[in-house]
């Protein structure tokens, strides 16, 4: 390992080199920062980086808003919803950075310094910086998944609602206001269970749905990357298709199915192809990736015009990822429109898509005790406080 001691005054290895060649040669590329006060980086993240998050702190309210709008500002647009914070955890301290190289050696950086111009010169900081193995990299990786699916995207929205702190964290005078600015932003409330009667069978239900979609998992997965490679469409492969569809998805009451019927009346004669193209598009994609490759996925679905953009492709997010992503059904389009949630403006159906799922995954992490374990039965309550509401 090498020590960066700041201040020095030698040519030797430094914060600015380390940073130039984390952004110019990484393939993957995570940064995770208790706050930000300042953005000190100017060089540009290379577009040989395939999978980058960059994940700060907002305990205390000492990360500055024109800190993030920097960051906004800096970040490709394509990227600007890795940039998150770390909405639902009270004790976010890391100072550090992991990345992968085109070549495939890792290093971290970690230590003192925060993302400031003082820290990379005057301030008295200590830092490490090393090569690491593969294995230490993919435990870091795990490590930056977890808070990545409790955080939240860093937008102009977010910024709205955040409060600052007056003055620095800790001082006595300004408890209150800094007890205030380590809150949510977004509490987004979930269905109170206390005024849900007889939701448990219907949960349980769920579960058994889920259990069937499993058992099938691989032959769907199949389906579709094989569906994905046709070469031609006709209406007969989209018959072929949609048949060995309804024996895998299992229709009816035993089936995996969550949503009634529907998309059908649209969606059968639908190009499926393109269809399985975005689906395995997604479940190739790096965790860190993942939501920028269905916000994409669905943009493209919307522009081809394919109708199963929305209710079915949803379901398979959901189905395959029941932690990340939910059915965008009626229910949780009324639920999400009964909220004081507004997403900034020109959002596309791929950014407002992911971003609700992002809130949801905050507010169901924040909500401890409640009976749903993730999205895909978070998606079950909803249904069935809106069907008895």
């Amino acid at each position: 390992m090498q020590l960066i001691l700041l201040p020095r005054k030698s040519d030797g290895l430094s914060l600015e080199k380390i940073y130039q060649r984390a952004l110019s040669r990484s393939k993957e590329l995570y940064i995770v920062s208790a706050y930000l006060a300042e953005w000190g980086v100017k060089d540009a993240l290379g577009s040989q980086c395939e999978s980058f998050l960059f994940i700060v702190g907002k305990d205390f309210g000492i990360t500055r808003k024109h800190a993030c709008r920097s960051v906004m500002k800096w970040l490709p647009t394509e990227r600007r919803h890795e940039f998150m914070v770390a909405e639902s955890i009270t004790g976010f301290h890391p100072k550090a950075m992991f990345w992968r190289e085109l070549d495939g050696k890792c290093y971290a950086l970690l230590g003192s310094s925060n993302l400031t111009q003082a820290a990379f010169s005057t301030n008295f900081e200590a830092n490490g910086f090393s090569r690491i193995t593969g294995g230490q990299f993919e435990l870091a990786s795990t490590w930056v998944e977890k808070i990545y699916g409790v955080s939240v995207t860093l937008n102009e929205t977010w910024l709205d609602k955040y409060q600052e702190a007056r003055q620095p964290a800790r001082s006595s005078s300004s408890k209150a206001d800094n007890n205030r600015a380590a809150e949510e932003v977004f509490h987004l409330p979930l269905p109170a269970i206390s005024e849900l009667n007889g939701y448990q069978p219907f949960l349980n239900q769920r579960r058994d749905q889920m259990e069937a979609f499993r058992s099938n998992k691989a032959k769907l997965e199949a389906l579709f990357r094989t569906t994905s490679r046709a070469r031609l469409w006709n209406q007969a492969r989209s018959d072929d298709f949609y048949y060995k569809l309804s024996w895998l998805w299992c229709f009816g009451e035993d089936g995996s199915r969550f949503q009634g019927k529907g998309w059908e009346r649209t969606g059968r004669n639908s190009d499926f192809r393109e269809f399985s193209k975005s689906l395995v598009y997604v479940l190739d994609a790096p965790f860190a990736g993942r939501d920028r490759v269905v916000i994409r996925e669905i943009n493209r679905l919307t522009a081809l015009g394919i109708p199963t953009r929305g209710a079915l492709f949803s379901e398979m997010l959901c189905q395959f990822f029941p932690k990340h992503y939910f059915v965008l059904n009626g229910p949780v389009r009324d639920w999400f429109a009964s909220l004081d949630t507004v997403f900034p403006r020109g959002f596309s159906s791929g950014e407002r898509y992911v971003n609700s799922a992002r809130l949801l995954r905050a507010a169901l992490k924040r909500a401890d005790g409640y009976p749903a374990e993730n999205l895909a039965e978070l998606d079950c309550i909803i249904w069935f406080a809106s069907a008895t509401s």
